[in-house]
């Protein structure tokens, strides 16, 4: 037989191949074997495992080297014997994994002495992030002798995110009630200039750069409308069309400038246009700061005096744009302030919470280890029994056979991944009383395992109760099937021995004559006893007797012997070397017998 240690260690070996919920052993076929190439031979390799994530698309292959045999466990473990081969190994069962992702092996079973490389292909999304106690389960063959060993490892699946130009969601689904952490993707970084309206579909609005965390606790689907304006780029005067001008040369159209001058008294000076006439254009590139600018429209050398003319003044700021009037005159102005706007809409699922199973079953709560119980769950799919809080291995229909002393819960898994425990319910099995088989001594029936005094017994001949017959022997009067039923008197519990017995004429079983004298005044004291048993009887006539001491186990003790004994008998017996139990006093008076039961106590 494998060393337990062995067991445990090649057990641990393969936890690499658990990282995502395993529904099956079916479904990701096809997974690629990557294995170092400086690997030894005889050693074992286990490749990592990427983590996976919530409502995620996952799909990886794990690589690993089995050992051959138990060499490269005895490096580490004393207690193990090396060079014993490895025959086979079998992934059989991965339990109580997030649901969403199945596995499937490239082979299925290894055989180490040839083989020793595989792989394992995890695929599917993982619906719902939390931390899972997974039961994975192996078969190992040493010696043509398989054992099954299992267990257990922790395994955390993380939150979902979500991201989009606006801004990344994390834990975007979940069950019940669901906290959702949310990331602007347009920071501002300290900049001024940009504006968030959050709308976050659950009655709260936010204008918050990073809004704080949301909760969300009613099933459905919720939309989160976002928005960043970004207005960073300021206002630049970008053309002025002069419409109409007050001003002219006598003999030919005027020469258009503008002159305009800033908040601060800066003036900027465009070129002229010659002999230009209305309207025209002046394409510029002015960055416009806060304050009230002047424009005026002018006409090169126009003036009397040797002067320019000042054709018209305008007042205007970074929100004037479009067309000012003064008079006759006009002109308008093209001003250009780019704000960008982003606008997106993400969504947040909460599923809903299943209503706690229930476990349905025959009162009362205790029962014989022969009786069958069931246990049934409210729900008839998706069901997980537990024991003592560990997943049964194949347990996963709606009712479940109790098969041993515990406390049974079980888990539910609607379709969205969510989940809920039932209460747990204790179950107690007490063993059954050991089977009282008997003996025929002619005639005599005498149960050959005697239980202690907690026990009640009862004889039946074909199936029919003996008024009276509730002692460790019966004496047969007939032929025919005899069954002696034993019940624990603290359980309840019954176990019952037949047997189908010859009754022989030749012996009479019972007490007659001068045994009878020998019965009604029979006296076995103390009892229980310590050390010494004290027998006491009359007999009024010469008789010839043995009494003898029998053990559970059927064996027969002499301690006297008497012929043609006649009077009172009182004799001490002394059982120093004896073991402490139940024992069967015999009065052996030839064609019948006396039986008492006797318990000794060290």
């Amino acid at each position: 037989m494998l060393p337990k240690n062995t067991l445990q260690f090649l057990t641990l070996s393969f936890l690499f191949l658990i990282t995502t919920n395993l529904q099956g052993q079916s479904g990701c076929p096809g997974c690629q074997i990557n294995v170092p190439n400086n690997l030894g031979v005889d050693t074992i390799y286990l490749d990592s495992v990427p983590s996976g994530m919530a409502n995620m698309a996952y799909s990886q292959d794990v690589s690993f080297r089995l050992p051959m045999t138990t060499t490269p466990v005895a490096a580490t473990d004393s207690t193990i014997s090396p060079g014993i081969g490895l025959d086979e190994i079998k992934i059989t069962q991965i339990n109580n994994l997030p649901p969403g992702i199945e596995w499937e092996t490239n082979e299925d079973v290894y055989f180490p002495g040839t083989e020793t490389d595989g792989c394992v292909r995890l695929c599917g999304a993982p619906l719902a992030a939390g931390t899972y106690l997974l039961d994975i389960i192996l078969e190992v063959k040493v010696l043509f002798i398989t054992q099954e060993t299992s267990f257990q490892r922790e395994m955390v699946v993380l939150p979902s995110t979500s991201v989009n130009d606006g801004f990344t969601l994390t834990n975007n689904s979940g069950c019940g009630e669901v906290v959702v952490s949310f990331q602007n993707n347009i920071p501002s970084n300290g900049n001024s200039g940009y504006t968030y309206e959050w709308d976050f579909g659950n009655g709260n609005t936010s204008t918050s750069e990073n809004p704080n965390a949301q909760v969300y606790n009613n099933p459905g689907t919720y939309a989160v409308d976002y928005q960043a304006v970004i207005d960073t780029s300021g206002y630049t005067l970008t053309k002025v069309r002069v419409i109409d001008a007050d001003c002219g040369d006598f003999v030919s159209p005027p020469d258009l400038y503008l002159d305009i001058i800033d908040p601060n008294g800066n003036s900027i000076v465009t070129p002229n246009y010659v002999d230009i006439s209305t309207p025209v254009d002046f394409n510029l590139n002015v960055p416009l700061i806060s304050g009230n600018y002047t424009l005026v429209v002018k006409d090169e050398d126009g003036g009397l005096n040797g002067s320019d003319d000042e054709c018209d003044f305008y007042t205007f700021n970074q929100f004037s744009n479009g067309i000012l009037v003064n008079g006759n005159s006009s002109i308008e102005l093209t001003i250009l302030h780019p704000v960008d706007t982003v606008q997106t809409t993400d969504s947040i699922y909460v599923y809903p919470v299943p209503n706690q199973p229930q476990i349905i079953f025959k009162s009362p709560t205790t029962w014989c280890e022969d009786e069958m119980i069931v246990f049934s769950s409210t729900y008839a799919s998706g069901n997980q029994w537990l024991l003592n809080g560990n997943p049964i291995n194949g347990a996963t229909e709606q009712n479940w056979q109790i098969q041993e002393s515990g406390a049974y819960s079980v888990v539910y898994t609607n379709d969205f991944g969510c989940t809920a425990v039932s209460e747990i319910q204790d179950a107690t099995l007490f063993p059954l009383p050991p089977l009282p088989e008997f003996g025929n001594d002619n005639n005599l029936l005498e149960v050959i395992n005697a239980e202690p005094l907690n026990f009640a017994f009862q004889w039946y001949y074909e199936n029919t109760l003996l008024q009276g017959e509730t002692g460790l022997s019966y004496c047969l009067t007939q032929t025919g099937n005899i069954t002696l039923e034993v019940t624990d008197i603290t359980t309840g519990c019954v176990n019952s021995f037949s047997s189908d017995e010859t009754f022989n004429p030749d012996f009479v079983c019972g007490v007659v004559g001068v045994e009878e004298v020998a019965e009604q005044t029979l006296g076995i004291f103390p009892n229980p006893f310590n050390q010494n048993l004290n027998i006491e009887f009359e007999m009024d006539e010469s008789a010839d007797f043995s009494i003898n001491v029998i053990d559970l186990l059927g064996r027969k003790i002499e301690l006297d012997r008497q012929f043609n004994f006649s009077g009172i008998y009182l004799q001490s017996f002394n059982f120093n070397d004896w073991n402490s139990g139940v024992y069967i006093l015999e009065i052996d008076f030839g064609k019948s017998k006396i039986h008492r039961r006797v318990i000794l106590q060290n």
